[in-house]
């Protein structure tokens, strides 16, 4: 299950729009990069008692300058109650280069760190 996605850092880089569809693009990114590593998985749209659930997170620098890096978490949470993460930071010329595909890129990024 993918749990509501946060952002971390400073949210006053981009408007209310802007916010909206990147926590959109994290909720769907996330959990179609979660799909392409674990193909047999399922995505529950709401918790269920054997489902691992998933919440996405970025985090935004202070400012938008060449030398400031994006960060990306996936936080994970076992049925049991064990807890992991997978992180990873992206420059600003990677945000570039994506562009709208940017979240995608970053998802599959982590998606590759997890376990098979």
């Amino acid at each position: 299950m993918i749990l509501d996605p946060v952002i971390e850092g400073n949210q006053n880089l981009v408007n209310a729009d802007q916010r909206r569809s990147i926590l959109e693009a994290m909720k769907r990114d996330s959990g179609g990069a979660l799909k392409r590593r674990y193909p047999q998985a399922t995505i529950a749209a709401a918790p269920t008692a054997n489902a691992i659930q998933v919440r996405p997170v970025f985090v935004a620098p202070n400012a938008l300058v060449p030398w400031n890096k994006l960060g990306a978490r996936l936080e994970l949470q076992t049925p049991q109650g064990q807890k992991y993460s997978v992180s990873d930071t992206f420059g600003i010329s990677v945000l570039l280069r994506y562009r709208a595909e940017f979240v995608n890129y970053m998802y599959d990024q982590l998606a590759t760190r997890l376990p098979r």
